[in-house]
């Protein structure tokens, strides 16, 4: 506790915590008094600090002579535990160990003696959960890579599984096929031309691509890769022509003219496919960085091509891109995807303005800057990637119950 100070308004007199009576002058402070009204030379800080590190907030104070209390949300903190309260002279510190969810808050440092009293105040956030929400097998790249390498179609089904890719320009559609090949070859590939920064969809027509790995050859699934949407009706890929990629109807190479999607008359149109043409994952690729500001009408768009996927039945997830601009901490280390706050709070805006559960959304890192594989990218892409063919597997034996 603070000790009590009595000041008479009225004749200056202070009566101090130790019972002595000493006399103000017009500022305020003391008579008499070797130390001055409590102040702060050096500051604390608001500051994000990782689960399991320490917490370490420190400060000067202008004079040896005042007590000192710390506080969390209004709550006074003691010495022990996880908490450490230490003041050598004018040296104050604050220590908390280990770093949990439960820290983070607002932390207050209280200055007082005879002359008066001052106060600091700073905010500690924790930008992981305690524990990972969702967990995948980091080490086990091999072996997922060898089930899709050894994956079997049924014989009545088709040569191989069809994923779709759509999303807005510069999602990323193109640089996921690519890093799914890269994994694959075994060093970094560019198969699939891809933009760095691109106002226009870089893609402009409807394209497969197999996948190839370099010792067993090609994989059973190929990707479908189209024009990325836009704002205005008049440019990016229209709706209309992505409904019937969905079915099997656009031909391969066909330019997509985003004014006038393709008519069942145009010799490109295909009226007849076969359960090998047709999509068996429809696969929607947002830039988590991005996913909060992007126009409504783009989402709009890819909700409705949501609906004619759902009314042919067609399994649907979403791979979030771009994670490691998103986040700080994912940047730092990939394996921090699932204890990071921020990245599960963009997939929980992703589900509402798409309306994708959450556990059809995947966070993934493309190859990008990169000149050599890593094997946390390669775990999050693999993960995607297994879990949508699963899906694709799913809806081609549900399609033989029929």
């Amino acid at each position: 506790m603070f000790g009590h100070i009595c000041r008479n308004k009225v004749t200056g007199v202070i009566r101090n915590f130790q019972g002595v009576i000493q006399r103000s002058t017009e500022d305020g402070s003391v008579m008499g008094s070797s130390y001055p009204k409590p102040a702060f030379e050096s500051h604390i800080n608001d500051d994000k600090v990782k689960r399991g590190e320490d917490i370490v907030l420190r400060c000067e104070a202008n004079t040896e002579e005042v007590q000192v209390m710390w506080e969390k949300d209004d709550q006074r903190l003691y010495d022990g535990d996880r908490v450490r309260i230490r003041k050598e002279g004018k040296d104050l510190r604050l220590t908390i160990s280990k770093a949990k969810e439960e820290d983070e808050g607002r932390y207050t440092v209280k200055l007082k003696n005879d002359q008066g009293s001052a106060l600091e105040t700073a905010t500690i956030s924790i930008p992981q959960y305690d524990k990972d929400w969702r967990t995948i097998d980091w080490g086990m790249n091999q072996s997922i890579k060898k089930r899709l390498q050894e994956y079997k179609l049924s014989g009545q089904g088709p040569k191989h599984l069809r994923i779709l890719l759509h999303g807005p320009v510069g999602a990323g559609k193109s640089s996921f096929i690519n890093s799914v090949n890269s994994i694959f070859q075994g060093r970094v590939m560019v198969g699939a031309l891809a933009c760095a920064q691109a106002s226009t969809s870089f893609t402009t027509v409807h394209e497969t691509y197999f996948i190839r790995d370099k010792h067993t050859g090609l994989l059973p699934f190929v990707f479908s890769d189209v024009m990325g949407f836009e704002e205005k009706d008049s440019h990016g890929v229209h709706a209309d022509d992505i409904t019937s990629i969905l079915g099997g109807h656009i031909k391969d190479k066909y330019e997509f003219k985003p004014e006038s999607p393709l008519s069942e008359k145009d010799p490109n149109y295909n009226s007849s496919p076969t359960l090998n043409e047709k999509v068996h994952c429809l696969v929607s690729v947002l830039p988590a960085d991005k996913i909060t500001i992007m126009a409504d009408c783009v989402f709009e768009k890819m909700r409705d091509v949501r609906k004619r996927a759902s009314a042919m039945g067609i399994p649907q997830v979403v791979f979030m891109t771009r994670i490691d601009v998103l986040c700080p901490l994912v940047k730092d280390n990939l394996r921090d995807t699932y204890s990071s706050k921020i990245i599960k709070k963009t997939m929980d805006k992703c589900s509402n303005r798409l309306g994708v559960p959450m556990n059809c959304i995947f966070p993934v890192k493309n190859y990008h800057e990169e000149i050599h594989l890593n094997s946390n990218m390669d775990s999050l892409i693999l993960h995607a990637l297994k879990s949508t063919v699963d899906f694709a597997d799913d809806y081609v034996n549900r399609l033989h119950l029929l």
